[in-house]
């Protein structure tokens, strides 16, 4: 009965759940990697600086890190959601979803580079600088 049902004309979207998984998913990864990055200008500069909060500091950094980190897989599976989706017949959720999906992605990317390329000096107690002059005593 089912072959019968797609012959006599009734068109189905297979792919429609893909899309609409592609765009939720898309949207949430986007909106978490603009936030990291509002919090990372916002916040991080203020508690690097604040000598009594090092400790604090460190671990939001680190925890920002794997935010951007983490968000390279959810940019992923949306792309993947988007690209298995039934989308030919007109541009709809799966393509809003994959673009989402490139936006979180290039997002993540960027924080990325910037957590592994950020300088660590002056974040952490005074005892876990390392004393690169010789001769020297504390």
């Amino acid at each position: 009965m089912g072959a019968a049902e797609a012959e006599a004309g009734e068109t189905t979207r297979p792919g429609r759940g893909l899309a609409v998984a592609s765009l939720a998913v898309g949207a949430s990864g986007c909106t978490l990697a603009v936030a990291t990055w509002a919090a990372w200008l916002l916040v991080r500069p203020q508690l690097v600086a604040a000598w009594a909060y090092s400790w604090v500091a460190q671990a939001f950094v680190l925890v920002l890190g794997a935010l951007w980190f983490g968000l390279l897989p959810i940019s992923v599976l949306a792309l993947i959601f988007g690209l298995c989706a039934d989308t030919r017949p007109r541009p709809d959720f799966g393509r809003i979803g994959m673009t989402l999906a490139v936006v979180t992605a290039v997002l993540a990317l960027a924080g990325a580079a910037v957590f592994a390329t950020t300088s660590w000096r002056r974040v952490g107690p005074p005892v876990a600088y390392f004393d690169t002059q010789t001769g020297t005593s504390r």
